[in-house]
C-alpha cells in the first residue's frame, strides 16, 4: 500500500470522528428557550450584584466623611500638648476645674480650649502660647 492510500483513510477517519462529534454536540445543546432563561436569570443577578456594589460604595463613602466642615484644618493636639500620657481630655476637665471654659470636653482642640489654655497660662504668667507643657500642666493640674 502506498502512502496516498493512508492519507486518505486517515482523512477519512478524521472527518468521520468530526461528523460523529459534531452531531453529539448538537443532540446535547439546550433548547432556545433555556438558554434565555439562563440569561434573564443571570442578568437578574448582575443587576442584584450591582445593586449591591452601590450600597457598599454608598457605605464606604458615608465612612470617609469628614467630621469636620470642608475647609477647617483640626489643629494637632499632639504638638499642643507635651506632657506625656496627658490627654486633651485631661487637659480640658482639669480648665473647667480652674474655672475657664474649654467648651465641650470632647477631646477635641478647638478655639475655646486653645483660648482657655492662653488665658490660664497668662493668668499664671506663663508664656501663652497655647501649649501644654510640663510648667503648665503642673499648675493646671493643681487648680
Amino acid at each position: 500500500m502506498n502512502v496516498g492510500f493512508y492519507r486518505r483513510l486517515f482523512s477519512v477517519l478524521v472527518i468521520s470522528s468530526l461528523v460523529a462529534g459534531c452531531a453529539t454536540t448538537r443532540a446535547q445543546r439546550p433548547e432556545k428557550s433555556d438558554l434565555e432563561n439562563q440569561v434573564s436569570s443571570l442578568q437578574n443577578d448582575i443587576r442584584t450584584k450591582e445593586q449591591e456594589i452601590q450600597d457598599l460604595q454608598l457605605q464606604l463613602q458615608s465612612q470617609q466623611q469628614p467630621l469636620v466642615p470642608p475647609g477647617f484644618i483640626a489643629p494637632k493636639h499632639e504638638e499642643d500638648i507635651r506632657v506625656s500620657g496627658v490627654t486633651l481630655k485631661d487637659v480640658q476637665k482639669a480648665l473647667v476645674r480652674a474655672g475657664l471654659d474649654p467648651g465641650p470636653v470632647d477631646g477635641r482642640l478647638g478655639k475655646k480650649t486653645k483660648r482657655a489654655i492662653k488665658d490660664f497660662q497668662k493668668k499664671k504668667n506663663l508664656k501663652a502660647d497655647g501649649v501644654v507643657g510640663e510648667k503648665t500642666w503642673t499648675l493646671l493640674k493643681s487648680s
